[in-house]
């Protein structure tokens, strides 16, 4: 918060402590002794919830009652009128912000090669239970409601508290809350590929773009195209033809749920299990999350019965309106409440803190 105290951010994890965890976690596999996994596995917390805002009532005045007169004797012939019947009981007040079982929020974030900005934003919920993983793009030039100059959303890394604001812009625009963080850099998507030997993928148009200034060249023929780790950053990263409109941000976060759904299917495939062990060096060399080792060990125990059949991805509706975009919400809340609510009530239009035009 501006002009507030700085959050304290958790130490990174050294090297000698991600080699642990990466010999832990094979350990484990290997050994699959489920007396040892019950012993350090944990199910993993949850965020809390809003704190409570306690409202005192006001005591109403005392007034003096005027006396009761008496009530007037009923002719002999006449019957008394039968007692109202009693009101019912009051229903027990809705809690809100109870939790769904089993079910958790994360946020997803890929940092820019300058790993100032988030150039990546992903709101991810996993329903273990149903064995259900939800993804949404988030535009980074989605327009939030802070005090900042600059109100996109991926300059809350940058110009505020780091992750601490992130999460905290993310959770009290969608109104729902941020179990835990996963940063990546971009490197870490390059380098898994390449691990997996390539993916195929269909390159949705042509693109030929040229930034001198970042040292980018992006040139592809729309079509099927078998792309290593670097070609695949460079389709993700595509918004725009030199001398025409290309997709622009829609069609760009668009064609990276659709690249991460490849990637996720033929990396969950069973001809990669080999690949396990590249995969967690990659992993504890270009992640930080504040999952702890437990946490991590008790979800990929839970993911292994998962089906990429299961994986729903989509983009939260925007419009553009220069230079910002704008949440739409109306269609944002409906995709919450189906989505991403952990609660086990809706969220109403209130819950969220969308800024219109």
């Amino acid at each position: 918060m501006a002009g507030g105290k700085r959050l304290m951010k958790p130490p990174k994890k050294t090297l000698p402590q991600k080699l642990l965890i990466a010999l832990v976690v094979v350990a484990l596999l290997m050994c699959g002794s489920a007396a040892a996994w019950r012993l350090i596995v944990r199910k993993p917390a949850v965020a809390a919830a809003p704190a409570p805002v306690e409202v005192l009532a006001e005591e109403a005045p005392v007034e003096d009652l005027p006396e009761a007169e008496p009530e007037p004797l009923l002719p002999a012939e006449e019957e008394p009128e039968p007692e109202p019947e009693p009101e019912p009981e009051p229903e027990p007040e809705i809690d809100p912000f109870e939790r769904r079982e089993d079910v958790w929020n994360f946020l997803l974030v890929g940092m820019d090669a300058s790993g100032g900005n988030t150039d990546t934003l992903l709101l991810l919920q996993y329903d273990v239970k149903n064995q259900k993983v939800n993804v949404a793009s988030i535009a980074r030039d989605t327009r939030v409601n802070v005090s900042r100059s600059l109100k996109k959303i991926n300059a809350a890394w940058a110009l505020g508290d780091g992750i601490d604001s992130l999460k905290a812009e993310v959770s009290d625009t969608f109104g729902v809350p941020i179990d835990y963080y996963i940063k990546v850099n971009i490197r870490v998507f390059r380098n898994l590929i390449d691990a997996m030997g390539g993916i195929d993928f269909y390159v949705p148009c042509s693109m030929n773009y040229d930034d001198p200034l970042q040292n980018l060249s992006i040139h592809f023929s729309k079509g099927m195209q078998h792309l290593n780790g670097q070609q695949t950053v460079e389709v993700c990263r595509f918004r725009q033809n030199n001398n025409s409109p290309g997709y622009g941000d829609e069609g760009r976060m668009q064609t990276q749920r659709a690249v991460l759904t490849t990637a996720a299917k033929q990396l969950l495939s069973w001809k990669n299990l080999t690949l396990f062990n590249n995969f967690v060096q990659i992993v504890t060399d270009n992640v930080t999350t504040d999952l702890s080792p437990t946490d991590i060990l008790w979800f990929a125990e839970q993911a292994r019965s998962f089906e990429t059949e299961n994986l729903n991805a989509m983009s939260m509706p925007v419009e553009w309106h220069n230079p910002y975009m704008y949440l739409v919400p109306d269609e944002t809340l409906e995709i919450v409440n189906t989505y991403f609510n952990p609660y086990t009530t809706d969220r109403t239009a209130d819950m969220l803190d969308i800024i219109t035009r």
